[in-house]
């Protein structure tokens, strides 16, 4: 009985011992530091509520947006707060992406009608909503906006007519140059001058004004233009668009000019001017009548 006691006490007199060594361990020595690094406080900077950040603090980490608003962001550049409630509330074991973003909704209400629903289909970056590539969702709904357009193509069919918007359009809105597909008439011939007399939904329907240049027209219609060029009657002189007014294919009477040059029985026994005169862009012309 003794002996056991003994063994107790030996027991509870080195537990006394250990958790005495265990609370000078525990205990930081008077003065000494509680951090490694020395940083003053500062509470007067908590003294205010803080205000929102600006479009370009914000740009300050959120570059790419930044950038994409600035050049492209249309009516989307303002306030960022404006659409985004949440931030930096990205979990990514939550996947609380969707959540967190703004929707569509809350501002824009089928701005396109009930066929087109998913913005984000062709307004893949909301920073940049003008600046639409030619998805797939965008190729098949074209004509859901642009219906006179393919009334145009249908009526009036050419090799535009067989072409996916997409090959010309290559991004929304985007007008290509005609020259990326056709060669000019005449070298260095003006862009401007393709669609004054080629419309490019109905390219075959040419209309044009009276400052053409006939080599314009000799670009396709060489055989006449040489003719023409090489002429020695007045007609030399007179530009095509003179003769040809307005319309394509236009062929004029002579009498719109001439009206009745010669005495009544001549025109009777010989109603058709070119009769005599054969080739209305080579006129036959007396020796002395050559220039």
């Amino acid at each position: 009985m003794m002996q056991r006691l003994f063994t107790w006490k030996k027991l509870l007199s080195g537990l006394v011992v250990v958790m005495a060594f265990a609370g000078i361990a525990m205990a930081a020595p008077q003065g000494s530091k509680i951090a490694t690094v020395t940083i003053p406080p500062a509470p007067d900077q908590y003294a205010s509520e803080p205000q929102p950040l600006t479009a370009s603090q914000c740009g300050q980490c959120h570059v790419g947006p930044f950038n994409n608003l600035k050049d492209d962001g249309g009516r989307h550049r303002f306030a960022c707060q404006k659409c985004h409630n949440v931030f930096h509330a990205y979990n990514p074991r939550k996947q609380n992406w969707d959540a967190i973003m703004p929707k569509c909704a809350s501002c824009h209400q089928k701005p396109h009608g009930a066929k087109i629903t998913d913005c984000a289909a062709c307004h893949t970056n909301p920073h940049a909503p003008k600046k639409i590539g030619s998805t797939s969702q965008l190729a098949i709904a074209c004509f859901d906006c642009h219906a006179p357009v393919r009334e145009e193509l249908l009526k009036f069919p050419s090799k535009h007519t067989k072409l996916a918007c997409t090959v010309c359009h290559t991004s929304h809105g985007y007008i290509p140059s005609c020259l990326t597909c056709h060669k000019p008439h005449t070298p260095g011939q003006p862009l401007a001058s393709c669609k004054a007399c080629h419309p490019v939904h109905r390219p075959l329907q040419i209309t044009y004004g009276k400052d053409v240049p006939s080599a314009t027209c000799g670009a396709c219609h060489s055989k006449v233009f040489n003719v023409w060029q090489h002429g020695t009657s007045k007609h030399k002189n007179v530009a095509c668009v003179a003769c040809h007014k307005d319309k394509h294919r236009f062929v004029p009477q002579c009498t719109s000019c001439h009206g009745k040059p010669h005495q009544q029985v001549i025109h009777d026994k010989f109603p058709r001017c070119l009769t005599c005169h054969i080739d209305v862009h080579d006129l036959p012309v007396m020796p002395s009548q050559k220039k």
